[in-house]
């Protein structure tokens, strides 16, 4: 069940739109009145978003690893009216274990949740696209705070994210503008579907894992609406876990 919050008149850009938290994220806060920049790589599944939405939604098929695409993306959709926040969802994550180690796999996943977070956070926030006390999220991992056997590169991106945020919130705190991480732990998606068809049984393992079970995309939205609410107002430079209790054992 989805948290309901007033956002209208409100306007959000949601990366990694497509699929997973990210969609749920675009689809809640359209539900709760706010105008959403949904962008992807996946051109026909953002174009089924806007088929459902129309006006709320503006889609852009852009690769968050386009650092100019990207910028030219949102800067169009700030246009008209400026931006109350924004969600970096975009994410990939691929086996890195040690002795098989592609560094070309690890400097694609590091760039598209790090470097792309870094950089939409940087464009977003500018004077003349972002409104008065704006808050965004980037969507960390439980793998970012707790070591997961393989998946080097992806642990170290998110924690290196969690760490970028905390310096981001102090820089941005200045002009009101609030940046928090979300941390969940192991939440059915495609991404996570890819794993188990790859990895047989790995999925199962991390399920026993979790003391309150396995979470959804829609336990992750509903506690990123509140951080990109009037309510979450006092609320910066905070990496929030959530993740049925994986982390503390």
């Amino acid at each position: 069940m989805s948290i309901n919050f007033n956002f209208s008149s409100k306007r959000f850009i949601i990366t990694g739109a497509t699929s997973g938290i990210g969609k749920k994220i675009c689809e809640d806060l359209i539900k709760n009145g706010a105008v959403v920049l949904a962008i992807g790589r996946r051109k026909e599944k953002l174009n089924i978003l806007k088929e459902q939405y129309g006006e709320r939604i503006n889609v852009e098929t852009v690769d968050v690893n386009n650092f100019d695409l990207l910028k030219s993306a949102i800067e169009k959709f700030g246009e008209k009216e400026k931006v109350d926040g924004s969600v970096h969802c975009a994410g990939i994550n691929k086996f890195t274990p040690l002795r098989a180690f592609n560094w070309s796999d690890a400097e694609q996943i590091i760039r598209t949740s790090l470097f792309a977070g870094i950089e939409l956070i940087r464009i977003v926030s500018s004077k003349k696209i972002s409104s008065e006390k704006s808050s965004h999220v980037l969507l960390a991992s439980v793998a970012g705070i707790k070591g997961e056997v393989g998946f080097t590169a992806y642990s170290a991106a998110k924690s290196a994210l969690i760490g970028a945020v905390k310096t981001l919130a102090l820089e941005l705190a200045i002009k009101d503008i609030r940046v928090n991480s979300i941390t969940p732990g192991w939440i059915p998606t495609e991404m996570t579907d890819a794993i188990d068809a790859r990895y047989p049984g790995h999925i199962d393992t991390i399920k026993l894992q979790h003391p309150l079970g396995i979470g959804s995309v829609e336990d992750v939205s509903n506690l990123t609406m509140f951080l990109l609410s009037d309510e979450a107002k006092w609320i910066t430079g905070t990496n929030i876990v959530i993740d049925g209790g994986y982390s503390i054992k």
